[in-house]
């Protein structure tokens, strides 16, 4: 095969790769949305479940709030590292082949 050639099956490669890594970015976007979701869901319920209890600890909404955030920040950040590392090794280990 020529150096053309090499560089199409190198270009086509690179366009398969950068479809299939889109794709995946959005599966990953998608699954965050869902966990937000739900989470939110369930913040709701539990502080409409304790608002009695909370409206006489008011401490503890700040606390529960940052335990939420940190929460929202840990999937975030590990769906990020996903993305990154799929992103990084796809083409070390053939990984849409």
């Amino acid at each position: 095969m020529s150096a053309a050639g090499n560089t199409a099956a190198s270009a086509a490669t690179q366009s398969k790769y950068g479809s299939k890594l889109n794709m995946d970015s959005v599966l990953i976007a998608v699954m965050l949305i869902l966990l937000y979701s739900v989470q939110l869901f369930l913040v709701y319920s539990v502080f409409s479940a304790t608002k009695p209890v909370l409206s006489e600890y008011s401490g503890l909404v700040p606390v529960y709030l940052l335990f939420v955030g940190l929460m929202f920040t840990i999937e975030t950040i590990g769906c990020l590292r996903v993305r990154q590392s799929i992103k990084q090794h796809m083409h070390e280990f053939r990984y849409y082949d």
